[in-house]
């Protein structure tokens, strides 16, 4: 069977856990045409996953990227329920999306094992564990593969695509076919833990958490130089930046600076400090920052309008060739 074939084999989709990134991942393939079932274990969760599909069509009709009707039509093909067995009965493709611990993801990999058709591929939105870990003890481990997408995954075009150990080539086609139609860049990275961009962005994180915890500098001053300089990087990337600086200017600059960043293996003790004060971000409405819903929803607009803004942009001129 080709790949054409096999994308065509692929015509319903579950989503299991609509949160932070599911139901963007729900409303990405229902805005490609898909009939998406979406499993929330609660109707109060399901409302609430809804209630994020809703808000991103919105932001396409308001940006003029889609039509009311094509919206309501994206809306009517995501189905919520609160039943696993209903919401992957004659699924295709099943997406994974819950908690980042891989008990869980195991747990529910098992359970998806006995429910879903046994063509279905089992794609989980993982960003750091290994669907190798994820997929052991299932009947079928070679239909399983890891889709991580950045959030919104309606907005950031980039979906990471990890075969594990088993994983056969024929699913990694699919999955890669299935993800362009909708309007994906899938890029193909090697099994290891965080893939490349959680790797990277874990990497930046951690020292700027060092600084804050160190008294080297507010949040807000970390915030206001990344801004600044971040806005280099969608246009030429870290590696062409290097090249661009000098490779040899930078080795200098990384031996003079390397041996006082945080190398500590564990979370920042800032983090469990946060974490005991109740301080979870904006579902708590405190973090690093203090925070109203207005204030929320303002810097959800904010960020929906500059990726907007990427969108409607001619891309990057193209990467040449690596070593």
């Amino acid at each position: 069977m080709n790949a054409a074939a096999r994308l065509e084999s692929i015509e319903r989709i579950a989503v299991v856990g609509g949160g932070y990134v599911g139901h963007g991942v729900a409303q990405q393939f229902a805005q490609a045409g898909y009939p998406v079932s979406m499993y929330n274990r609660t109707g109060e969760s399901s409302a609430r996953a809804m209630a994020g599909v809703e808000r991103g069509l919105k932001l396409f009709v308001d940006a003029g990227l889609s039509t009311p009707a094509e919206a309501e039509a994206a809306r009517a093909r995501v189905r919520p329920t609160n039943d696993l067995r209903d919401a992957v009965r004659g699924a295709d493709f099943v997406v994974e999306a819950v908690a980042e611990r891989l008990p869980v993801k195991q747990e529910l990999f098992l359970r998806l094992d006995g429910l879903a058709p046994g063509s279905a591929i089992f794609a989980s939105e993982t960003s750091g564990l290994r669907i190798s870990d994820i997929a052991r003890g299932t009947r079928r481990p070679e239909r399983c593969i890891a889709t991580h997408n950045y959030t919104p995954p309606y907005l950031v075009p980039v979906v990471e695509v990890v075969p594990g150990e088993r994983t056969a080539p024929e699913v990694v086609e699919a999955t890669c076919a299935l993800l362009r139609r909708a309007g994906k860049e899938p890029v193909l990275c090697k099994e290891v833990p965080g893939h490349i961009g959680t790797r990277l962005t874990t990497a930046l994180r951690r020292e700027a958490y060092y600084i804050v915890e160190q008294g080297y500098a507010t949040p807000e001053a970390v915030d206001t130089v990344l801004r600044a300089v971040a806005r280099l990087i969608p246009v030429i990337g870290v590696m062409v930046m290097t090249d661009f600086s000098g490779v040899d200017v930078l080795r200098d600059v990384h031996r003079n600076i390397q041996p006082h960043l945080d190398h500590r293996p564990d979370p920042s003790p800032l983090l469990d400090r946060l974490i005991e004060d109740g301080r979870l971000g904006i579902k708590s409405g405190q973090g690093f920052y203090r925070w109203t819903p207005d204030q929320i929803q303002e810097m959800f607009e904010a960020r929906g309008l500059e990726l907007i803004r990427w969108m409607r942009q001619s891309p990057p001129p193209p990467l040449p060739p690596s070593l």
